[in-house]
């Protein structure tokens, strides 16, 4: 009997397969020459990097840099001119790439990180009370270096992360991050794995500025109506746990600050999340105000259609620091 030959359809499916693994494995193994050139670099190397490959890249990312100067003009309008924007988003841009090298690069002394906060003692009364506890930190400043800052100083921490769509790179990235710091990986998908850790005492790190897809909470940010991912503030709620609002920025002479907040404890009352998620924005945008040239202006955090972006408050404009370098003679 004759063997039956594979359709047209399994025979496209496997070579698309195929063409997905191999561009898999590829990406695998630029990530392991990239890291390994990259370790040990200095940052102010690493700075000097990042400003020619963006300009070298200039047109590759100019879909980012629109994004930034149209939020950036969104939240301040007149109060900076089109070339203060375009500065500031180039900024953005270089302190997010700088952000994202800075847990494999040369690791930061400690001496250089200034760590301060109102919540502070609180932290770490919590820690030893043996009470969960969430910080809800956000895409400003230097975060993985404020992160590998709370590893050395707080038992049992965990990063919630999303995943690399390639299962190759994933492991490989966070290999590299863990170099640095001594905290556990925990999956966005993994609630049980964040609600286990928050009852056994550990503390989680969530980014608390990221797009919601469902679920959101709508809130003051910015001076503008803000869809806020209900996650953090939901699993606080959860735990019966308190959530730290934190912040990590670069000072201009090279130094590091670390400031954490009061913490935000959840309630019965039928407005909780509204509440805490108001507070926990507010708190945030004064260091946004501050360090304006840090955020991360290139997400698309006011989407056409979903009802954000709406003017609800008067707000002025960011910190002189921040205008300072958004002069043009500051550009380099």
């Amino acid at each position: 009997m004759a063997s039956r030959r594979p359709s047209h359809q399994t025979v496209v499916r496997k070579a698309s397969d195929w063409a997905q693994e191999w561009r898999w494995h590829t990406e695998a193994l630029i990530t392991r020459l990239l890291l390994a050139v990259l370790q040990g670099r200095s940052h102010r190397t690493m700075r000097r990097g990042i400003r020619w490959a963006r300009r070298l890249a200039q047109p590759a990312l100019q879909p980012r840099l629109q994004t930034a100067t149209a939020n950036l003009e969104r939240v301040y309008g007149e109060q900076l001119s089109p070339k203060q924007r375009q500065i500031v988003a180039e900024q953005s841009l270089d302190s997010f790439f700088l952000s994202c090298l800075e847990s494999i690069i040369q690791p930061v002394d400690d001496h250089l990180i200034q760590v301060e906060g109102e919540g502070l003692d609180d932290l770490f009364r919590c820690q030893q009370e043996g009470q969960g506890f969430i910080v809800g930190s956000l895409h400003l400043g230097c975060w993985d270096i404020g992160l590998r800052w709370l590893s050395h100083h707080l038992n049992h921490l965990s990063v919630i992360y999303r995943p690399a769509h390639n299962p190759y790179t994933d492991p490989i990235l966070n290999a590299a991050r863990s170099s640095n710091s001594r905290c556990q990986w925990i999956s966005q998908r993994d609630a049980k794995a964040m609600l286990q850790c928050l009852r056994q005492g550990g503390s989680l790190v969530m980014m608390t500025d990221l797009y919601p897809h469902r679920g959101a909470v709508t809130a003051d940010f910015l001076g503008l109506s803000t869809k806020v991912a209900p996650g953090p503030l939901a699993l606080s709620a959860k735990a019966r746990c308190p959530l730290f609002p934190v912040a990590h920025v670069r000072e201009n002479d090279g130094r590091f600050r670390l400031i954490c907040g009061k913490p935000l404890y959840p309630s019965d009352a039928a407005n909780d999340q509204q509440a805490r998620a108001a507070a926990l924005l507010r708190w945030h945008e004064d260091w946004i105000q501050a360090y304006c040239e840090q955020y991360y202006w290139i997400n698309r955090r006011w989407r056409p259609g979903d009802g954000s972006g709406e003017r609800v408050r008067t707000l002025g404009p960011p910190a002189e620091r921040v205008l300072a370098l958004a002069s043009p003679r500051h550009r380099g």
